[in-house]
C-alpha cells in the first residue's frame, strides 16, 4: 500500500513540476527618446520596450505587468502616472510603453540616469533597470553682451581701456574662458601691427568659470601709438571656452576702437592796413590747427557787424583741409564805420575732424585801429631810420674813397 501512495505522489509531482518551474522572463530597455539630445528645462518622451523572453505561451504568459518609472535627478515625471500596466504579455512578445519626463534646468550635460521597475503580478518576477538619457544644452553658447572703450575716443599717445562683457546663455556652466586680443591685422597678404600696445598686462585674459545666466567682464589697458592715424580700427579677438563635457568651443569677432583727438583750432588777426585815417582796407585772418589730427572741409565765415561793412564779394572762404601744426591765411576787404580804437570781428569756423565729426566755432577776433598820428608816426619813424642809415653808409663810403684818392696822389709824386 505504501508503494501505491508513493507512486501516486511521484506522479503528481511530475505533473505539477513544469507549472511550478515555469515563469515569464521579463526584460526592459530604452527603445528611443525624443528629442535627442534632451535639453535642460525641457521635456523628453521616452519609449520603453518591455519583453517576455520566455519560450512557452502555455506556461510563461505574464499578466498585469506593472511598469513603474523611478525618476531621479535631473528627471521628474511630467503630466503622467508613475505606473502603467500591460494586461498580458505572452512568451516571446514585447510591448512598447511611453512616459514623459521633465529635465531640470540645471541638469549637467552628458548621460543622466533614471530607473524602471517591471513586475509580473501573477508571479514573483520583478526586475529593476537603469536607463540613460543624453542631455545637452540646446543653446550652448556665450554671447558678447557689450563692448566699450574709455574714453570713447583714444588720442594718439594716450591710454585707453577696452571692456568686453560676455554672458552665458546656456543652462550649463562653462569653464576656462580665455579672451585674446590680436593687435595685428592682415592687409592684402601682409600682417601689419595695429597702432596699440597693451600696458600693465598682456593682451590675453582668463576667467575660471561662468555659471548659467551670469556675465563676466574682460578688461584690457591699451596705449595708442603717438603716430597713430586718426580713424576707426578693427581689433580682432577670439574667445575660447569648455563645456561640462570637456568640449572646446570658440567664438571670434571684432572690436571697433576709434583713435581721434578733439581739434584745437585758433583764429588770430595776422595783419591789416586799416587805421583811423584809412578806414577801408584788408584784414588777414590766420587759422591755426594746433591739434594732433587733421581737419577738413574748413569754412571761414566773416559775420556782419555794425562796426564795419564787408566789401569782399563773399563772406565765406572755403579752405578745405588743414593739417596738424599748420595754418592758413584768409583775406577780407572791409570798411570800418566806427571811431573806436578797438573792435571785435565775429567769425564762424565750420569743419570736420578726421572721423567726419562736425564742429562749429564762433570767435570774436579783436582788432586795434591805430590813430592817424600813430600810423604816420610809425611810418615817419621808419622812414627816418632808413634815411639815417643811408647817410651813414654815404659818409663811410666817402671817407673810404677820399683815402684811396689821397694815397694815389702821393704815389704819383
Amino acid at each position: 500500500m505504501k508503494k501505491i501512495y508513493y507512486g501516486i505522489f511521484v506522479l503528481l509531482a511530475l505533473v505539477t513540476m513544469p507549472s511550478a518551474l515555469s515563469a515569464p522572463s521579463l526584460q526592459v530597455s530604452l527603445s528611443k527618446y525624443e528629442p535627442y539630445p534632451a535639453s535642460p528645462g525641457d521635456t523628453v518622451k521616452v519609449w520603453l520596450l518591455v519583453q517576455n523572453t520566455a519560450s512557452s505561451d502555455a506556461t510563461d504568459i505574464a499578466k498585469n505587468v506593472i511598469v513603474e518609472l523611478l525618476p531621479e535627478y535631473p528627471f521628474s515625471l511630467y503630466g503622467d502616472s508613475t505606473t502603467k500596466i500591460i494586461g498580458q504579455l505572452g512568451a516571446k512578445k514585447d510591448y512598447l510603453i511611453d512616459f514623459t519626463l521633465k529635465v531640470d534646468e540645471k541638469a549637467l550635460q552628458g548621460n543622466n540616469i533614471f530607473k524602471v521597475r517591471v513586475k509580473d503580478s501573477g508571479s514573483s518576477v520583478q526586475i529593476e533597470q537603469e536607463l540613460t538619457v543624453f542631455v545637452q544644452s540646446r543653446d550652448t553658447t556665450i554671447s558678447i553682451e557689450s563692448v566699450s572703450t574709455e574714453p570713447e575716443q583714444i588720442a594718439p599717445g594716450s591710454d585707453g581701456k577696452i571692456k568686453i562683457t560676455v554672458k552665458n546663455l546656456a543652462p550649463t556652466t562653462f569653464k576656462d574662458l580665455t579672451l585674446k586680443l590680436y593687435l595685428q591685422s592682415i592687409v592684402g597678404s601682409t600682417l601689419v601691427d595695429l597702432p596699440f600696445a597693451p600696458i600693465d598686462s598682456s593682451a590675453e585674459k582668463r576667467i575660471f568659470r561662468l555659471d548659467p545666466g551670469q556675465s563676466a567682464e574682460f578688461s584690457f589697458d591699451l596705449r595708442a601709438y603717438p603716430d597713430a592715424i586718426a580713424k576707426i580700427y578693427k581689433i580682432p579677438f577670439a574667445l575660447e571656452y569648455y563645456d561640462n563635457l570637456g568640449n572646446k568651443k570658440n567664438k571670434s569677432d571684432f572690436i571697433g576702437v576709434t583713435v581721434n583727438s578733439r581739434p584745437e583750432v585758433t583764429l588770430t588777426l595776422d595783419k591789416t592796413d586799416i587805421n583811423q585815417k584809412k578806414t577801408t582796407g584788408t584784414i588777414t585772418l590766420k587759422v591755426i590747427n594746433k591739434g594732433l589730427g587733421d581737419i577738413k572741409f574748413l569754412n571761414v565765415i566773416l559775420k556782419a557787424s555794425d562796426n564795419y561793412e564787408i566789401l569782399s564779394t563773399t563772406d565765406t572762404t572755403y579752405v578745405g583741409n588743414l593739417e596738424s601744426d599748420d595754418y592758413q591765411s584768409v583775406d577780407y576787404k572791409i570798411a570800418v564805420k566806427s571811431d573806436l580804437e578797438k573792435i571785435n570781428i565775429p567769425v564762424t569756423l565750420q569743419y570736420r575732424d578726421a572721423n567726419n565729426k562736425y564742429y562749429e566755432m564762433n570767435i570774436d577776433v579783436p582788432m586795434n585801429i591805430l590813430s592817424a598820428a600813430k600810423a604816420n608816426g610809425s611810418n615817419g619813424s621808419n622812414l627816418g631810420t632808413i634815411i639815417f642809415v643811408i647817410i651813414i653808409v654815404v659818409i663811410i663810403a666817402g671817407i673810404v674813397i677820399y683815402r684811396k684818392t689821397k694815397k694815389n696822389k702821393k704815389g704819383m709824386y
